[in-house]
């Protein structure tokens, strides 16, 4: 009894330690990033607060330059350290960024005889964080000059934000037009690509690898392939000028820049979830063809009373994926598309976050793209079911 207890022991540990991997990986990944997300959705988090005073100098070089000072010249470190200003030299010379309190503590407790002194000796001729150069001359109120970032707990105001943000608004409805639209669209296409495939009495393979290959091609190299296609003077609009057709041009224009980055996005993915309509259609019983041809069952019946019905599965699963992927598409709308009219909530939440350092308001948006991602996959299982009964 005792053995067989520590050998289920002794497999649940090694079962753990061979996992481990993934588990931090998915808890340094994935986990912790969700939670730290819903924190700063009610902060006003702004990461380049984190990186405030982080600049690295040459004092010896500074001093020189703004101050006329050279080490070689100095002789009474004593009356320099008294008639020099050292707030001035951090604030105006340095562009060390102090509040006034922090300027009354660099008066009050910077040790400049210390500084000067180690001047002297060549101490800081070399390159130096400044922060951490100033905080080393503070002495016990090192700590008080430069305390932790911490961000400001603000409740619901990022989410109040949200209702009068018109760019949040436009940005939520583009993705929401990219998913209707892109989803349908690649399903049936996906669905027909496979049933086409399946059909084949030959060359089954090429099939399946000219159409799978754009999915597991480099998102930023097809940006760039069609990129070129889509310019002004790309080969898209030198084809349609042979027909007589003036040049379009389309990224720019917000009426076709979202459709044309939704065609490219169809073409990508399509090819993807034909392998998984593939494998649906192998599970399906041929009898019931073999029944269907017998009765006289005309191929378009056939499509949509046997197959299709039998593929609800898959279709369950390439509709939530592509949902979830289409919400959340970002580097096609970052590659193709100049303006805001056309960009997607996800390219929206990298605007806001990077580009102008809200990342609170960032994270307040991601946490509504979570919910409503959440809510429509469960609306999705509950009216499209996986099996006929």
């Amino acid at each position: 009894m005792r053995s067989g207890l520590r050998n289920r022991i002794l497999e649940g540990m090694y079962g753990y330690l061979f996992t481990l991997p993934v588990i931090v990986g998915v808890l340094v990944f994935t986990i912790i990033p969700i939670f730290r997300t819903f924190y700063f959705s009610v902060t006003d988090y702004n990461p380049l607060e984190t990186q405030k005073n982080l600049m690295t100098v040459n004092i010896q070089d500074e001093l020189l330059l703004n101050r006329d000072i050279d080490v070689a010249q100095i002789t009474d470190i004593k009356a320099l350290a008294d008639s020099f200003d050292m707030v001035a030299f951090l604030a105006d010379d340095l562009l060390l960024d102090l509040t006034e309190t922090q300027k009354k503590l660099v008066a009050s407790y910077f040790d400049k005889a210390a500084f000067f002194a180690d001047l002297a000796r060549g101490k800081l001729n070399e390159n130096r964080e400044l922060k951490s150069l100033v905080t080393a001359y503070m002495g016990p109120h090192g700590k008080e000059l430069f305390p932790a970032y911490r961000p400001l707990f603000t409740g619901i105001k990022n989410y109040i934000r949200m209702i009068g943000d018109q760019y949040f608004w436009i940005s939520l409805w583009n993705a929401v037009q990219f998913a209707l639209i892109v989803v349908t669209i690649q399903t049936m296409l996906a669905i027909i690509l496979a049933v086409a495939a399946n059909s084949l009495s030959g060359g089954v393979q090429i099939f399946k690898i000219l159409y799978f290959i754009p999915s597991i091609t480099s998102s930023s190299a097809i940006s760039m392939i069609f990129l070129m296609i889509y310019f002004k003077t790309g080969l898209l609009n030198q084809m349609l000028g042979t027909f007589g057709f003036e040049p379009v041009d389309w990224l720019n224009n917000p009426a076709t820049a979202l459709p044309a980055v939704m065609a490219m996005n169809i073409w990508t993915t399509a090819g993807y979830f034909m392998i998984t309509f593939l494998a649906g259609l192998k599970g399906i019983p041929l009898e019931l063809y073999e029944s269907a041809e017998i009765e006289g069952a005309p191929a378009s019946t056939v499509f949509w009373k046997i197959t299709v019905p039998l593929l609800r599965p898959q279709v369950l699963y390439v509709i939530v994926m592509g949902t979830i992927g289409c919400l959340q598409v970002f580097d096609q709308i970052y590659y193709l598309i100049p303006n805001l009219r056309n960009r997607t909530i996800a390219y929206y939440i990298y605007h806001v976050g990077f580009k102008y350092g809200e990342m609170g308001y960032a994270s307040a948006i991601a946490v509504i793209l979570f919910v409503i991602i959440l809510a429509i996959t469960m609306l999705q299982r509950r009216f499209i079911k996986e099996s006929l009964v």
